[in-house]
């Protein structure tokens, strides 16, 4: 960060006071929804390309206000300054407003088109659509506006700057122009490299000047280590009598509190405590802002630096109603790595602490972050599953002994849903309850020890996967897959009554209960926990018993509508083509129709993502066979099958531009099983970083799944 920004403080705190200079967008907010005043900024309802055409007739430039719904400093700007009058009479005046959402839209092109790296950004543009002037960052309306009013002017464009610089005699006052335009900008590694030079340039009279005071006051450019803050400390006295004692005070006070945030924060190593005491002499010194909580803070510093649990909780307990508003969140996060290094003791008192901090909090939305926060020490200080460090053999003699069965979580490293259920649902008392009173519980990595051993043992094919054991090893039920902690105990208690359980299930097949309705119900429970070899035998078995009219019948659908038991070349998809007209009589066309789309988009699917190696370029081209059909989501198809064509014949050309196309039609399931294998495979064959970006564009335009549209872009 840089200017004034006390970068001991969070971000979302810092966009409530008043008196800030700049703010840019790093941490996460959750606001949308901005409303404007008619009397403030017209920002016009126009693509960039008619607003530039307005301003070109209007004899004005382009105001650009680049957002996104999340950002909290962006809420701010739109909700408190450009509502205001005195907002509407400049903006209005000078610009033709615009203002585009940066993850939607035409916000996405406009994102990659002006490199946009922080929010909220404003682009000052000419008519011509070139860039003057940049500010990242906002701040209050009287202190925004003269950043504007910087821009306005075209001698501070970085452009012309830019020009003057490389000539090698720009002037020591036109490098201070240059370097609060890169300030602006936020271009911290330009902006460090001009304020050296400048700064070595300087007398010791301009160096302690006003105008100069913005390389003193920036922490980025004069943090506490710098020797451009020992310079200000050795020269207090000159630069309050310049700038004022106040603003001087401030920026040290600033220093030592981002500073001292490091070390709370355990970024600081151990060695590094000496450098607190320097801290702790040179407090002592100043008559600061704030010197009370410096104080404090210096003490959680010490305490955090030498990982004293107990000492950084005390102090906590003891200070916490004098704690400033914007930093609770800070210091509530400093205690994470108790997470780690406590004990269940431990543990509770963070989270009775946790109770303190949210009452002290003011905010709602703060309350809110702080309660979430503070829940995971309380479910860290329950009493959650017993896990016993025991082998299984172990483990079934202990359940035989107790009367009672063995529960595995086989879970692995890499699995995410196994770290879920382990961080968030099995720490969870009311969970801990059932299984500790239940089962003997055990936590088995199926890739060590004798994990691998289990997993042939139990043909265990998926992560989570949990067992429910016999003392004698058999196996009574199987689930698999995480969930939120009420419905898995819901799943466990459910399994548990026999006539649910996968063992007894398995048990009347083997005993020869050929009975239709147990046959159906038998095969949809294998589906469920992946024995999809076992479902398929059964489910042949099911079909010899029925008559034509009951295949077509809604009681077996189930059949022919999984993925797992009816692919192409499958006797149930041909049956399911032959038969075709009489299972649309009684299910229905869009179903069928569904489920033939379903087929043979898997089987494109499976090919690009190279799970299919038989299939061959004359087999992918289907569309004479699906033709007849007339399925609803037939260009979908037709597009998957040309790029999939494409992609056998390694005709990149043609691939790229049968993406181009197919792109606009997809939505999140092609996305990521067509159209994401696709860019990975255009990314090894280094396809141009523009025309890959410009497919990846295409595509996140048609994805509604915010969470999905990050991860390709993230992954492109």
């Amino acid at each position: 960060m840089f200017g004034l920004i006390n970068v001991g403080q969070p971000l979302y705190f810092q966009i409530k006071k008043y008196r800030m200079k700049k703010i840019v967008c790093l941490l996460a907010g959750v606001f949308a929804c901005f409303q404007l005043f008619s009397q403030g900024v017209d920002f016009k309802s126009v693509s960039l390309k008619e607003a530039l055409e307005q301003a070109k007739t209007q004899g004005k430039m382009v105001f650009v206000d680049c957002y996104t719904t999340w950002c909290g400093p962006c809420k701010m700007m739109a909700e408190q300054v450009f509502p205001q009058k005195e907002a509407g009479d400049f903006f209005n005046t000078h610009f033709v407003n615009v203002k585009f959402d940066m993850e939607k839209g035409e916000g996405k092109e406009l994102s990659t088109r002006f490199k946009i790296r922080a929010y909220p950004t404003f682009l000052l543009l000419e008519p011509d659509g070139t860039e003057r002037y940049r500010i990242v960052g906002g701040g209050e309306l009287e202190e925004f506006i003269e950043r504007v009013s910087r821009g306005l002017q075209e001698k501070n464009s970085l452009p012309v700057l830019d020009k003057e610089y490389t000539t090698g005699k720009m002037s020591k006052r036109r490098m201070l122009d240059l370097v609060m335009t890169l300030q602006d900008a936020y271009d911290a590694d330009r902006l460090k490299v001009v304020a050296d030079e400048l700064v070595k340039r300087l007398t010791f009279n301009e160096k302690v000047s006003t105008p100069y005071w913005v390389i003193y006051e920036d922490n980025s450019l004069s943090p506490l280590t710098s020797d451009n803050f020992s310079f200000l400390l050795k020269n207090k006295a000159a630069f309050e009598k310049n700038v004022g004692e106040m603003k001087v005070n401030q920026k040290i006070a600033s220093a030592y509190s981002g500073m001292l945030y490091g070390y709370v924060a355990g970024f600081a190593k151990k060695e590094d405590v000496a450098r607190l005491d320097v801290m702790k002499q040179q407090l002592d010194e100043y008559d600061l802002p704030d010197k009370t909580y410096l104080q404090t803070k210096l003490a959680l510093a010490y305490a955090r630096c030498n990982e004293d649990i107990d000492r950084m909780i005390s102090i906590l307990e003891k200070e916490i109603c004098n704690l400033p508003q914007g930093e609770l969140w800070t210091l509530a996060t400093s205690l994470d790595f108790i997470k780690k290094n406590g004990n269940k003791a431990q543990w509770g008192q963070v989270a009775t602490l946790g109770d303190q901090f949210v009452e002290a909090a003011k905010e709602e939305d703060l309350k809110g972050y702080l309660r979430s926060y503070f829940s995971s020490f309380k479910k860290l200080a329950s009493i959650g599953v017993y896990w016993e460090d025991l082998t299984l053999e172990q483990a079934l003699k202990k359940a035989e002994s107790g009367k009672r069965m063995v529960f595995v979580d086989c879970y692995t490293t890499w699995c995410g849903p196994c770290k879920y259920m382990t961080s968030n649902v099995f720490p969870q008392e009311v969970v801990g309850d059932y299984f500790n009173s239940n089962f003997v519980c055990l936590k088995i990595d199926m890739e060590k020890g004798e994990g691998p051993e289990l997993v042939k043992r139990y043909g265990i094919r998926a992560f989570p996967t949990f067992l429910i054991l016999r003392p004698d090893g058999s196996v009574y039920h199987k689930l698999l897959g995480s969930g939120e902690a009420d419905a898995f105990l819901k799943r466990v208690q459910e399994g548990m009554k026999e006539e649910n359980s996968t063992g007894y299930l398995d048990r009347l097949y083997e005993e020869g209960n050929r009975d239709k309705a147990f046959l159906s119900r038998y095969i949809q429970s294998l589906l469920s926990i992946y024995e999809e070899s076992k479902a398929k035998d059964v489910s042949n078995v099911l079909l010899g018993l029925l008559d034509e009219s009951e295949k077509v019948d809604s009681s077996y659908w189930f059949v022919f509508e999984s993925p797992a038991l009816t692919k192409k070349g499958t006797d149930q998809f041909k049956y399911l083509i032959d038969h075709r007209e009489e299972f649309i009589q009684s299910l229905g066309k869009q179903k069928v129709d569904d489920k033939l789309y379903a087929v043979y988009y898997n089987q494109l699917s499976y090919i690009l993502k190279g799970y299919d190696k038989k299939s061959t370029v004359e087999e992918v081209n289907m569309k004479n066979e699906i033709r007849p059909f007339k399925l609803e989501k037939r260009k979908e198809l037709s597009a998957c099958i040309d790029i999939a064509e494409a992609y056998m014949k390694k005709d990149l050309k043609r691939l790229y531009t049968c993406c181009k196309k197919g792109f606009k039609l997809f939505h999140d399931d092609e996305a990521m099983n067509i159209a994401f294998p696709v860019l990975k495979y255009l990314k090894t064959e280094r396809l141009q970083e523009d025309e890959l970006q410009k497919l990846v564009l295409v595509l996140e335009a048609n994805i509604k799944d915010e969470s999905l549209r990050k991860y390709i872009s993230s992954n492109m």
